[in-house]
């Protein structure tokens, strides 16, 4: 008794360390391993970086079983910490985690190879829903490495399109995909002008069909703002077509219908940067630099509950021009999330003293200054690739679905 009393104190003691080095520490003996209550286990084993456990599912068949169990692996993901991934014109794929400074890169799976170019993407649960400049959409892992392409409507669509992707909040699982034309066709997308009545399309991924839903937009989304996936909704800055007023505008996968979330928090000027992004998975968070005044502002909603609307805290303001951010001139839009620390991660792209490159940068800003910056690309000036400076991303277990009816397509 006192030396399994012994052995446990000693794995538990080794937690921190089991985090960080799992394969050298947690594989380091079976048989103590199998000592440790199995709960415990699962304790430590949820908070394992993804790549580790992938690598240890060969361990045993009841880690196996566990790391496939869809409870574990929307625990595993909860508890993740936010990374930035981002592709570029070669089809190379980096990832970086602002808290280490960590970055690994790969490239995109050989499935990509042909296409044109990643165009967008959209994370959801690890998943990234990936638009192409031409041609289909892919849903992919890049942790597990696995794709899946949506099967093709019959029909071709032209214009704008807005696609978003999430889930039934009856079964997490049920991932199901949105695209519809965006609500206004001209080229100020501030004008109040225009009125739409688009078919939304629906694809669900177990059934691998298409649904589509008649509905009158007089809204249309401002396509140079980032749109969030949180807690199986879709969320979009918008702005109504025959009034000044923009707003944050919702999808519900639940109830298959658009509906008005909350206004913004502060007047949007046409040159000012926004970003929307998720926080703590079940809030939304709003970034804003006024172009006048440099400010940046942090907002954050209360907890987002079925879509219902809500409103806004001020979260973090720098009044310091510490960070002067860009969306025009050809400069990717810079993103944003608040990590486990609650401090503002920024990925954006800046011109450098040669006048002629540009550098992709990673700030970690705290209240009043910024705690670290890190470049981790660089580029000639001009067009660039992609138009969103990185997405945030959590590197998890959770399957790319595959369809009830014959398998993935």
């Amino acid at each position: 008794m006192a030396r399994f009393q012994s052995n446990i104190t000693s794995i538990y003691s080794q937690r921190s360390r089991i985090c960080t080095s799992p394969l050298r520490s947690i594989a380091m003996d079976s048989k103590v391993c199998s000592l440790l209550p199995f709960e415990l286990l699962e304790e430590i084993l949820c908070r394992v970086p993804t790549k580790s456990l992938i690598r240890l599912k060969l361990t045993c068949k009841r880690w196996l079983a566990l790391f496939n169990d869809k409870r574990f692996v929307y625990k595993h993901l909860a508890l993740l910490q936010e990374h930035i991934i981002r592709t570029n014109y070669i089809h190379m794929v980096r990832i970086i985690n602002p808290v280490t400074g960590g970055i690994s890169s790969l490239s995109l799976p050989h499935e990509f190879e042909f296409k044109s170019e990643i165009h967008a993407m959209i994370h959801c649960d690890g998943l990234m829903l990936c638009i192409l400049e031409v041609g289909p959409v892919a849903l992919w892992n890049p942790c597990l490495q696995k794709v899946r392409w949506i099967k093709p409507l019959l029909s071709s669509y032209p214009g704008c399109y807005i696609c978003g992707i999430g889930y039934d909040g009856l079964s997490r699982d049920g991932y199901k995909f949105l695209r519809f034309v965006n609500g206004v066709f001209t080229t100020n997308e501030y004008s109040n002008t225009g009125m739409r009545k688009p078919e939304v399309y629906i694809y669900d991924f177990k059934l691998d069909s298409w649904k589509v839903i008649k509905v009158s937009l007089d809204w249309h989304v401002v396509s140079r703002c980032r749109s969030v996936s949180l807690g199986g909704n879709m969320y979009w800055v918008a702005k109504w077509n025959r009034k000044r007023d923009m707003f944050v505008q919702c999808f519900n996968f639940s109830t298959e219908t658009f509906e008005p979330f909350c206004a913004l928090p502060f007047e949007y000027g046409e040159d000012d940067v926004v970003d929307l992004s998720g926080f703590r998975g079940d809030s939304l968070s709003l970034l804003h630099q006024s172009k006048e005044t440099s400010k940046i502002e942090v907002w954050v909603t209360q907890k987002v509950k079925n879509g219902a609307s809500t409103s806004w805290t001020k979260f973090f303001s720098v009044t310091d021009r510490l960070l002067v951010l860009r969306s025009y001139e050809n400069f990717a839009n810079p993103v944003h999330f608040i990590d486990k620390n609650n401090k503002i991660v920024v990925c954006c792209e800046e011109l450098v003293a040669d006048r002629n490159n540009v550098a992709v940068n990673v700030y970690l800003i705290g209240e009043g200054e910024i705690i670290r910056q890190a470049e981790i690309e660089r580029h000639q000036q001009g067009f660039s690739w992609p138009f969103v400076s990185g997405y945030a991303y959590l590197p998890s277990l959770v399957p790319v679905p595959s369809s009830n009816i014959g398998g993935s397509s």
